[in-house]
């Protein structure tokens, strides 16, 4: 009985150890996902020529580059966003059509610097037929190319909706008759 004992016990107790440590690891599971590149649709959106490579010289000239002190970060990617005469600015509007409440945030850019992001709270499905226009409490919202937008459940979840580029990614997309952008959020 007493070896059964020493053989059983130290048996259990390496289960319940291997249990206690896949319960705990499963605790810390993300998913992450990401949007493919948006291509330019024919109806109203002006096509846009690449820009022309300049040539280079085969012995490099050495060039001074001085930091600019700035409090804003750069934009994902590493890439500055040019501001263009194309920009498409409007109001914008979210629907919710999850069952999670939702935050969503926006990054404002002006000429490749980002000012101070701005956020809404949603309800489960809050907006999920037409959606709602997002408003500041100082006036209208009008956003444009290159601000970015992301959401996040409040659900302790850690579900995330983006980052979307406006101009850049597929979502939201721009409707021309209405002037506004919209962001359908939906479950997978």
């Amino acid at each position: 009985m007493k070896d059964i004992r020493h053989k059983l016990y130290p048996a259990i107790i390496a289960m319940l150890m291997v249990a206690l440590g896949a319960s705990l690891l499963s605790r810390w599971q993300i998913s992450i996902e990401t949007e493919p590149a948006a291509t330019p649709s024919p109806e109203g959106s002006e096509a846009i020529a690449p820009s022309p490579t300049p040539i280079q010289s085969p012995t490099p000239s050495p060039t001074a580059v001085e930091p600019s002190p700035s409090s804003s970060p750069s934009p994902p990617g590493g890439e500055a966003i040019a501001p263009t005469s194309s920009s498409r600015i409007g109001s914008l509007r979210v629907s919710n059509r999850t069952a999670q409440p939702l935050r969503v945030a926006l990054l404002p850019a002006v000429g490749g610097q980002y000012r101070e992001p701005v956020q809404w709270d949603f309800a489960p499905e809050e907006g999920s037929d037409r959606g709602l226009k997002l408003s500041l409490p100082e006036g209208d919202l009008q956003v444009r190319d290159g601000d970015v937008l992301v959401a996040f459940a409040q659900d302790g979840s850690r579900r995330y909706w983006g980052p979307y580029v406006l101009g850049k990614t597929n979502l939201p997309r721009w409707v021309s008759a209405s002037r506004e952008w919209q962001l359908v959020l939906q479950p997978e």
